[in-house]
């Protein structure tokens, strides 16, 4: 007997969140000795359970279209921030952020970045040995798709374009991510996700609209028909690039606003405003 289409989504993404959520939580008891290592394994966990619901709202889009993919990606990116812990982001752009600004070191962030790219990996098997087993008709029908060695690219414009788009992407997230941030777990989630999910609608016919390296490597590159160049420049070295374009930016900004109150007298020490009035 077949399900509806989203009954089948939700039924495979709670699944998946609340077995990361077991898999964290007896990482954590195992690991209550040293917790340094549970970062690095709490980044395969997050990235896993990022890709697994990246590959499954395909059929959301597919089945329903744009707006219910942006509902679903709301949703799911609100669940994703909440769920996760151990400091993960699941964001090779993020993990080089903090290395940027001296939050993490070369080698802690570079062995990060890898077991992202790891952790989406091992999210492809985890999503097809599921749909094999799914009641939902799409899922089987889907899963043959995963097993192609050659099948389209997310990347549907030239090179240039591609990188462009990347590095805008990447702009807009991190710069509005770093020059607002509201107060609250809940509503700095919903933030989050309401940026991410405008970028990605904006762009998905373009690039896919990925801006985060590891998610990329995971949704774009599994198959034989891909170039490497291409994958590497477009979803790397665009979005990997742009950072520090982004912290020069918000430098930029900070610089200004400061002048700009040092010159209205916002800054100034209460014995400097008094001689002032006087």
């Amino acid at each position: 007997m077949d399900v509806p289409p989203v009954l089948g989504t939700f039924l495979l993404v709670f699944f998946t969140t609340v077995a990361c959520r077991y898999v964290r939580r007896f990482l954590r008891w195992l690991l209550k000795e040293d917790m340094n290592i549970y970062q690095y394994l709490a980044e395969i966990i997050s990235t896993f359970q990022l890709v697994a619901g990246m590959v499954e709202g395909d059929t959301i889009l597919e089945e329903y279209g744009y707006y219910w993919y942006g509902v679903y990606l709301l949703v799911f990116f609100v669940s994703l921030t909440l769920t996760f812990d151990g400091n993960s982001t699941a964001n090779a752009c993020s993990i080089w952020h903090s290395v940027l600004v001296r939050n993490c070191t070369r080698l802690s962030g570079i062995l990060k970045i890898l077991l992202q790219v790891l952790g989406g990996q091992l999210a492809f098997p985890y999503v097809r040995f599921l749909w094999k087993f799914s009641p939902l008709a799409k899922h089987r029908a889907k899963r043959s798709s995963l097993l192609m060695l050659h099948c389209q690219s997310t990347l549907k414009v030239s090179l240039l374009e591609g990188c462009f788009a990347e590095s805008l992407a990447t702009f807009l997230y991190f710069l509005m991510m770093v020059t607002y941030q509201p107060k609250g777990r809940i509503r700095s989630a919903l933030w989050d996700a309401l940026i991410q999910v405008g970028i990605i609608l904006i762009g998905l016919e373009w690039t896919g609209m990925m801006f985060n390296p590891a998610l990329a490597s995971a949704l774009t590159f599994n198959c034989n028909d891909h170039p490497l160049f291409d994958h590497l420049l477009v979803y790397w070295v665009a979005p990997m690039a742009t950072i520090p374009l982004v912290q020069l930016f918000f430098g930029n900004i900070q610089r200004f606003q400061k002048r700009r109150q040092q010159s209205a007298g916002l800054t100034a020490t209460p014995e400097e405003k008094r001689q002032k009035e006087d």
